[in-house]
Order: C-alpha cells, then sequence, then structure tokens
C-alpha cells in the first residue's frame, strides 16, 4: 500500500488502539521505506494537519514520532508545513511540545528562531535544554544553508 494511501486510511479509523498501531506502522516506513520524496512530504503534511484534532495523547504522541522520523530519516523538515503546528503550542503537553520544538530546529528555517527563544525561559528543565538544542540545530542548519 502506498504511503499517502495508509495515511489517508489510518485517520479514518476510529478505534484508537488500531489507529495508534498503524501510525506506529507509518512511522517504520518513514523510517525503512523507499517512497517518492513528494509522497513523503504530502503524507507527513496530512499528518501535521491532523495533529491539532486530536485528543487522545496516545495518538498524537504516535503522530508525532512518524513525523520526527520523516525529518529525521527522510530529511524533509525543510519542506514541511510547520506553520500549521504554530497557533497550537500552547496546548501541546511537554513531550508533544520537544517533538514540535525539535521539528523547528530541523526545519533550517530561521523564522523560527524567534518562538525557539521564548522556550528558553519555560519552566520545564526538559523544555529549555529541547529549546537550546533546536537553536543550534536551527543556526547550524541556516549557516550551512548559504
Amino acid at each position: 500500500m502506498k504511503l499517502l494511501e495508509k495515511i489517508k486510511n489510518t485517520l479514518l479509523i476510529d478505534d484508537e488502539a488500531a489507529k495508534e498501531e498503524s501510525i506506529e506502522d507509518i512511522g517504520d516506513s518513514l523510517e525503512y521505506g523507499d517512497f517518492d520524496r513528494p509522497e513523503i512530504i504530502e503524507g507527513v503534511n496530512l499528518l501535521l494537519s491532523h495533529i491539532p484534532m486530536v485528543k487522545n495523547d496516545t495518538v498524537k504522541e504516535s503522530m508525532l514520532h512518524a513525523i520526527h522520523n520523516g525529518i529525521v530519516y527522510q530529511d524533509i523538515a525543510s519542506e514541511i508545513s510547520l506553520d500549521l503546528l504554530l497557533p497550537y503550542l500552547s496546548t501541546f503537553n511537554e513531550e508533544h511540545l520537544t517533538y514540535v520544538l525539535t521539528f523547528l530546529g530541523f526545519s533550517g528555517e530561521s523564522k523560527y528562531g524567534q518562538i525557539l527563544k521564548t522556550f528558553i525561559h519555560h519552566s520545564s528543565e526538559e523544555i529549555r535544554n529541547t529549546a537550546e538544542e533546536a537553536i543550534i540545530e536551527l543556526e547550524y542548519r541556516c549557516s550551512n544553508a548559504k
């Protein structure tokens, strides 16, 4: 089954455990699979667009992990629509927020620098550390893009 078709079918699953399992399979596919780059980007953007609507924290985390696999193993952070998550930053729990901050760092988009800097003084040490690491990654990617 093609990646995009699998993602679309997964998003229609009502059973949370089955949905989580299918999303984990998608994450594995993004780590180990060989897909057409435009399909990967479209699939990850589809997942990104659904994140704010997901109420189940476990399913949301699985989606974020799958996106993380796409970003890390397919190197697509600069080509996906991370802006979709920005209006919802304050709604993420600590674990979910660490994923999103990491995504912003991997994007190589300097426009995310100011957003990341707002988390340097967060009450959570994990968020502060993640923001600092994301800023370092962002600066590295920005300097290598020139």
